[in-house]
């Protein structure tokens, strides 16, 4: 009886040290396949080109755009001084970055950075107008600002353009508003089928719960939600082809 507890002891010894190795073994195998992964992913990374891509730019513009919510009457020039403006710019896409950041931000621009390398002289003409109604009698308190943008070889301006009050350089410019038409997609009520339904404790409730919305859409040609105002130099120097709208 003695020599059989002998043999069963001896054969559960056994058998606890065979699935001991079998599990060291798997381990083994999972920690060198994830080493080897992790490895060709970092390779692959390090090894991607960084791509860098070149883009000219015309700086210069007479249109801006406001709300059309704006009173046109409260635009009012502030001021018009020399600048630099960005005519060509490098955007550098750097693969590695993006691969970190790919699962933690959604747009790709944060992988990508851009920076001036070159620039030209211009002209910032500023403007400021007052804040958009919101209803009757209201308005946005305080006064919003834009620029628009010209070669200095336009202005017609005796002697440099900081030397000028702010009469003179206002009358360098006119002023101009217009309010574009754009294209709006709506919904076609009349090619449209709408389930029958009722409110139920303030939500929208169908009878039919297997009835499915029927929505057709059509475009229609409606005022645009910006006024465009457009500025344009009195008396031209020089003839350099319409500005960049």
């Amino acid at each position: 009886m003695k020599e059989r507890r002998t043999t069963l002891n001896k054969n559960r010894i056994v058998l606890l040290v065979c699935a001991a190795v079998v599990v060291a073994i798997g381990l083994v195998l999972i920690i060198r396949t994830n080493s080897s992964t992790s490895t060709r992913n970092v390779q692959g990374t390090i090894g991607a080109p960084v791509n860098t891509q070149l883009d000219a730019h015309n700086p210069f513009t007479n249109v801006a755009y406001i709300p059309a919510t704006v009173d046109p009457s409260t635009i009012r020039f502030e001021k018009l001084r020399t600048v630099e403006l960005a005519s060509k710019t490098k955007t550098t896409t750097n693969p590695e970055i993006c691969k970190e950041r790919q699962f933690r931000e959604s747009d790709s621009a944060y992988c990508q950075t851009v920076t001036v390398v070159e620039r030209v002289k211009g002209l910032e003409a500023k403007y400021s107008y007052s804040g958009q109604v919101l209803m009757a009698g209201e308005a946005t308190p305080g006064r919003d600002e834009f620029s628009v943008y010209f070669r200095p070889e336009d202005i017609a301006a005796a002697g440099p353009v900081e030397k000028l009050n702010r009469e003179q350089a206002e009358s360098l410019f006119a002023v101009s508003t217009s309010r574009p038409t754009v294209d709006q997609k709506v919904i076609d009520k009349a090619r449209s089928q709408f389930c029958a339904g009722t409110y139920v404790d303030g939500n929208w409730t169908k009878s039919d719960p297997k009835c499915q919305d029927q929505v057709q859409y059509t475009t229609q040609t409606v005022p645009s939600p910006n006024l465009m105002v457009q500025v344009d130099v009195r008396n031209p120097a020089a003839s350099h082809g319409p500005a960049l709208n």
